[in-house]
């Protein structure tokens, strides 16, 4: 995987996560071509296996929950990010 400019944890990025039921605001970290970390408001359900994420207000991915402690969880994208994408991100949120 090619490296992006930043350390994927020195940047913390607003989100929007989307299911079928609901849609709500999280803060996202560690974003690597292939997925990311991420904090929402409350507890996880236990059911919400498939999302939809809104990156910054500038990128949509959807993706899946592949474990989950409390308000954390570790996302996998279906498909991948552009290296150049995730730096330009980083840029944008410095």
């Amino acid at each position: 995987m090619p490296k992006v400019g930043r350390k994927a944890e020195e940047v913390c990025l607003d989100a929007l996560c989307g299911s079928d039921r609901h849609a709500f605001p999280m803060a996202i970290s560690e974003l690597t071509c292939e997925g990311c970390s991420a904090e929402a408001p409350a507890d996880w359900d236990g059911d919400l296996d498939f999302l939809h994420l809104r990156i910054a207000d500038r990128i949509d991915i959807n993706g899946r929950v592949l474990w989950r402690n409390g308000r954390r969880i570790k996302i996998g994208f279906f498909g991948q990010l552009h290296p150049l994408a995730i730096d330009d991100l980083f840029r944008a949120a410095a």
